[in-house]
Formats: structure tokens, sequence, C-alpha cells
């Protein structure tokens, strides 16, 4: 399992989405690591992560971040984790719920329902065609039109070069631990400090079902970004989730 471990203190983990690695967090890192020891990692199949040759299930990508943080020795860690990565910290939390300290889910979901199902198979038919059908997919899902258009440059070369180690099959599986995900049942049971950051316009986990996640798990926060979709690290949100990120941390050791 590939990972970066910077800094010293309290352990703050980072778990990426679905075709991301651990370079999505890299702005967010740099900023902390002074003050915390951070953690990120590349989930089975994604950044240098092996996919290797068991079936994906949300147990494997659970067990994973387990047995990392045993062999690291962390035995406390505050989970932040997008879509994806927030629905394994979800369900480490509720299977390992003495190891986490506190949860930070940015536009994550706790179960598939309908309408998640729906743009799930339309990313997986998408990625049984080429990344690139999957990339101009989901582009219009996570971003507002005008930073797709301030940055199209950009993001089509982003598409070329990810497209060139991008592991479609281990995307294919994530999509499938997406849509088989339920912890619905087992939210009322979790019992740490919880920050829910949403977009006002998510086409993939839609605002109200955040809402509705915020409204499940006891004394959990929410707050809305007004400007932005699924992805919400775009822009000034970086320094505002930097900052929020911060306050929340601080909070939690002034306790």
């Amino acid at each position: 399992m590939n990972y970066k471990i910077e800094g010293s203190g309290e352990t703050l983990v980072f778990i990426h989405g679905l075709s991301d690695n651990l370079l999505f967090w890299e702005f967010l890192a740099s900023n902390l690591k002074n003050d915390y020891r951070v953690l990120r990692i590349d989930l089975r199949g994604h950044g240098e992560t092996e996919l290797g040759s068991d079936a994906v299930t949300m147990d494997l990508l659970t067990n994973d971040l387990k047995n990392l943080l045993d062999n690291l020795e962390i035995k406390n860690a505050n989970l932040i984790g997008f879509s994806l990565g927030g629905a394994v910290a979800l369900d480490f939390t509720v299977r390992y719920s003495k190891m986490v300290s506190s949860l930070v889910l940015m536009s994550t979901f706790y179960r598939s329902d309908e309408y998640l199902a729906d743009i799930l198979n339309k990313l997986k038919y998408a990625l049984e065609n080429s990344f690139e059908d999957f990339y101009d997919v989901m582009l219009p899902m996570v971003l507002c039109p005008d930073v797709i258009e301030d940055n199209l440059d950009e993001l089509n070369f982003l598409k070329e070069l990810a497209s060139q180690t991008a592991n479609t099959q281990a995307y294919i599986q994530a999509v499938d631990v997406c849509l088989n995900f339920n912890v619905e049942n087992e939210l009322s049971e979790i019992d740490v400090p919880t920050l829910v950051l949403a977009g006002k316009y998510d086409e993939i986990s839609l605002l109200d079902s955040q809402i509705d996640l915020k409204s499940k798990i006891k004394d959990s926060k929410l707050i809305v970004f007004d400007d932005v979709k699924h992805n919400l690290l775009v822009g000034r949100n970086n320094e505002e989730i930097l900052d929020i990120l911060k306050s929340f941390y601080k909070k939690r050791e002034e306790k």
C-alpha cells in the first residue's frame, strides 16, 4: 500500500476519492504537516498501490487502512475522506470506533440510493469504454462550468496524463464498492466529533443527502460551500477548508 507520512503530532489520515490518489491532498497536507502527523494513502488500484488479486470490497479497503495503521503503530487518528474516501472513513469508524478521534467527510455518501446508483452506473459504463470517456462524463459532475472553461487546457492535459497510468479495472471495482455501500443503520453509533463539508451544487452526493448524513450523526456540523459541485478543493476554497480544519482540530485539542 503506497502512502506518504509527514510531520509529527496528532495523526491526520487523508483518504482520496474514485480515480484520485494521495496527490489530491497536496495543498492541505503541505500546510498541516508542521502541526500534525499527516498520513496520505493510495487506495487499492489507485496511484502507486497495486490492485492485487482479491476482489475489492469495502471490507478490503477498510482492512487495508487498519493494517497500515497497525503497521505504523498508530492507535488513534483523525480521518478526512473525500467521496469514496469518506465512505471508507465512515466504514472504518463504524468498525474500529476506538481508533478514530474525529471525522471530516467531504462530498460523502452513506449509502447508494436510487439517484446515486444511476450516477455510479453511468460512470461505470464510461469506464468500460475508456478512462477518457469516464473523465469526460465525470468532469461536469465535479466542477462548475466556469471552472472548467477557465482551466480547460490544464484539465485536458490532466486527462491525457492520468490516462497513461489509470487502472480502469480498479476504478470499476471501486464503483461496485460504492454501489453496495450502506451504513445507514450504523450512523447513530458514531460518537466522535464529525464535520460534513458539502457543495451546494453537488451532482453526485446531493446536498440533501449530505444534510441527511449530518442529521444521522449526533452532534455533527455541516458546512455548505455555495460555489462548487462535488470537488470542494477549488480556488479560494482551499484556503477556507484549511482554516476550517485548523479550527476544528484546535477546538478538539482545547476540550
